[in-house]
């Protein structure tokens, strides 16, 4: 009987007494107000959603990359690519920003997407160039002693990534360079400059053998160094008996009016000799005096040591000092090809016996990295030949000279000084990797809360009264859930592996906290769990079609 009560405003609802059934949540109508909140959070969702799928699997590919034995020119790839997530980053927060003026009605939608686009232009290449500008500004300001332990800690690198690793206190098993903890491990450690300046000697079964690897890991083989460091040298040389051969027709230009003069008056002094002269040029010693006093008379002053008589002698006297400005400036020309002083004979008339000349000789080596002295190098040698004669010699001398570096006074690494861009370059490669590990997990936990916060702003517009809003209310809950999330990957993850339970490690954090007091004890074993625990998540997007464009641009550094 009270199925069909009926009430002033129509038939009762359902769910009461009258009329059991589900309860109906009431339609909430939203405001304008609300409406473009609701815009603005679906715009955002969706931009922090891409930004995650793109920014959570570069994480593993930072590890992956770094967690191998790649090449500086990947290394540098991957810095550049994770400077544009870190650019994208910054611009969705600034879009952030953005939304709220047009939540709270300063900027109406056209005015909106305007500004959305500027900022994109704007933000974008300033960020990119100003991470740059910050990571070299870093660089730049380190001194030579952490360059030099960059150094040594890029030799503990090498000898990581050998076919057989073998370094004290440090488990290596065959195929443990694939687990995700020993690619952090690869990562974090130049950064906390685990070697000391004189400590790698005893790491290594032979310091000199692991140093050599590194030269010639750093070379590239034969053909490498063939290509990218000695045919630059060899047109530079080139270039050389160009001015070289120009220099020679220059002075032979500026000396051939003067050659034709002196022709025309040894041609007469040489008709005076013979009328002279009974028989025909023949001279007592008093009629060579007499000779050189008649020349006398005309100007041309002939010492002691010089005959009358010679062609070679009168033309060299006659020439005299109208010949030096010619001759300084052939000398000037021979000084500006090669880069230093040098003597050149004037009658080269080949490349091959140029390039055989000492003081060409001494700059192809100079442009090689090589000290004075030692074999000729072949300019024209190949296969073999050149291996033998060029990139072995190379190599050794190169060697010579970072063993006394790597092990000697850190001074050489300072600017300026012989290894300056060496210190600068290993001291780059050793700051990328951790640097770009950091910025990508800070990258991802800023926007990982902000997906969360916007999600839960969508949810509670559709709420009635204030249910939900509390904009601490949804920030405690996103900041409690981010840590349980990430305390169940570490509980998950083993607690000790052989790498973090090795003695190596447990010095390198030990010497962390002595050398770096402002970071925590676990300086080295921490971030190493914390990788490992998170990498199956990063590695599982990574393997998604979406990012195999981003890898594939990064891996492509490294076949160049």
């Amino acid at each position: 009987m009270f199925a069909r009560l009926q009430t002033a405003s129509g038939n009762l609802a359902e769910g009461t007494w009258t009329k059991p059934g589900r309860v109906v949540r009431p339609t909430v109508m939203l405001d304008a107000r609300d409406s473009r909140r609701r815009t603005a959070a679906l715009a955002m969702l969706a931009a922090t959603g891409l930004y995650l799928l793109f920014e959570v699997p570069f994480g593993s590919l930072v590890l992956d990359v770094v967690g191998s034995s790649a090449t500086s020119a990947e290394i540098e790839r991957l810095e550049w690519t994770g400077r544009i997530f870190t650019a994208l980053a910054v611009l969705i927060v600034v879009w952030g920003t953005l939304f709220d003026r047009y939540v709270e009605g300063v900027a109406d939608m056209r005015r909106t997407v305007i500004s959305l686009a500027v900022a994109a232009v704007l933000v974008v290449p300033v960020v990119h160039q100003a991470v740059w500008y910050g990571v070299e500004a870093f660089v730049a300001s380190s001194s030579p002693a952490a360059r030099q332990r960059a150094a040594n800690a890029q030799l503990l690198r090498t000898e990581l990534f050998s076919a057989k690793p073998r370094i004290a206190g440090l488990p290596v098993d065959p195929g443990v360079l694939s687990r995700p903890e020993w690619k952090a491990f690869a990562a974090a450690a130049p950064l906390v400059g685990i070697a000391e300046p004189r400590a790698l000697a005893s790491l290594a079964p032979s310091f000199q053998a692991l140093l050599r690897r590194n030269v010639e890991e750093r070379m590239g083989g034969p053909e490498e160094f063939r290509r990218k460091e000695f045919e630059p040298a060899l047109a530079e040389l080139h270039k050389a008996y160009d001015g070289y051969r120009d220099g020679v027709k220059a002075r032979a230009d500026a000396l051939g009016s003067l050659s034709q003069e002196a022709d025309r008056r040894w041609k007469a002094w040489h008709d005076f000799m013979l009328k002279v002269s009974n028989p025909p040029m023949a001279f007592s010693p008093a009629d060579v005096r007499n000779l050189r006093a008649k020349l006398a008379t005309q100007g041309l002053r002939m010492t002691d040591d010089q005959d009358p008589r010679s062609e070679r002698d009168f033309r060299r006297t006659v020439l005299g000092d109208a010949g030096k400005p010619a001759e300084a400036a052939f000398d000037a020309r021979v000084r500006e090809a090669l880069g230093a002083d040098g003597t050149l004979p004037r009658d080269i008339d080949s490349f091959a016996r140029f390039a055989a000349q000492v003081p060409v000789q001494a700059r192809i080596r100079s442009l090689l990295g090589m000290a004075d002295g030692g074999a000729p190098i072949p300019v024209d040698a190949e296969g073999a030949a050149f291996e033998k004669g060029v990139y072995r010699p190379a190599v050794d001398a190169v060697q010579r000279r970072l063993s006394a570096s790597y092990l000697g006074d850190p001074a050489t690494f300072a600017d300026g000084r012989t290894d300056g861009q060496l210190g600068r370059d290993v001291f780059r490669a050793s700051l990328v990797p951790p640097v770009a590990l950091v910025l990508s997990l800070l990258g991802i936990l800023v926007h990982t809360f902000k997906f969360s916060n916007y999600a839960l702003i969508l949810r509670s517009l559709g709420r009635p009264g204030n249910a939900g809003r509390s904009r601490r209310g949804r920030h405690v809950r996103i900041v409690l859930g981010i840590c349980v999330v990430l305390a169940a990957l570490v509980a998950i993850a083993p607690a000790t592996t052989r790498l973090t339970g090795s003695d190596f490690v447990a010095t390198a954090d030990a010497d962390a906290a002595r050398s770096l007091p402002w970071l925590p004890f676990a300086a080295v074993s921490g971030p190493i769990r914390a990788e490992a625990a998170i990498y199956p998540v990063k590695h599982a997007l990574a393997g998604l079609p979406h990012f195999a464009l981003v890898a594939a641009v990064v891996r492509a550094a490294g076949s160049k």
